[in-house]
């Protein structure tokens, strides 16, 4: 299957005439479960519109998308997509090892090291905790889509969508950065039962584990989310 790979900033991505058909694959794509280990919702829904995608990436996001078709002797359709936005790290982490075992809970060596009876030296005791368990990073992987059919799946697709997004952010860096001695880490969260062992083959390592509950992410059972990285040379 021939396709091609493009760019869109998060801005010229709501000007696309098949804007509509990619919120929809998305949408497809995230109720699948890729493994016998975790069910999702039917209802599931990773876009609730069609500008969604475009507003969780903000000014300096991008999204590569998959094409098939010129628009002239043949429709466009879109079969994949990845996109990248600026890393947040939102909540506390358990450290693990890099294939994802759990090395030191957080609640132990809370429970361990913090007073128990001063609550501002506990609260700080805490805050240097969370700092010691955040996991940094520069950029973050993000609704990363295929259409559910097996005809779309195997062909290298995702891997042409994940490079793009990787040479962009390097194009980008090169033009803004003063310091290129240190790796670009690219991120992304996922779920562990899902797709952890796929990002694993994709040479991403686990930094850190969460355990989220039944219902996040509209998950049918609880699951273990990993934060993973990948660091990136920019020379």
């Amino acid at each position: 299957m021939a396709f091609h790979v493009k760019l869109y900033t998060s801005s010229d991505l709501l000007h696309q005439p098949w804007i509509s058909d990619l919120t929809h694959m998305v949408n497809v794509s995230y109720r699948v479960s890729h493994t016998a280990k975790i069910k999702f919702a039917t209802t599931k829904t990773r876009l609730l519109t069609d500008s969604a995608l475009s507003e969780e990436l903000g000014a300096d996001g991008f999204t590569a998308v998959a094409l098939v078709g010129d628009g002239k002797d043949r429709k466009i359709e879109v079969i994949g997509t990845a996109s990248m936005k600026k890393w947040k790290d939102d909540g506390l982490w358990t450290p693990t090892t890099k294939d994802g075992h759990d090395t030191n809970p957080f609640k132990d060596e809370t429970t361990k090291l913090c007073p128990k009876d001063e609550t501002a030296a506990n609260n700080k005791c805490a805050d240097q905790i969370q700092h010691q368990h955040a996991c940094p990073g520069d950029y973050e992987l993000a609704v990363v889509a295929l259409p559910p059919d097996p005809q779309y799946r195997g062909r290298g697709i995702a891997g042409h969508l994940v490079k793009a997004c990787e040479e962009e952010v390097l194009r980008r860096h090169r033009i803004n950065a003063k310091d290129f001695s240190s790796p670009v880490r690219m991120m992304i969260r996922v779920v562990k039962e899902d797709t952890g062992a796929y990002w694993l083959k994709q040479g991403f390592t686990v930094v850190g584990s969460q355990r989220r509950p039944k219902g996040f992410w509209n998950s049918l059972e609880e699951f273990t989310m990993w934060a993973m990285v990948r660091e990136v040379s920019t020379i």
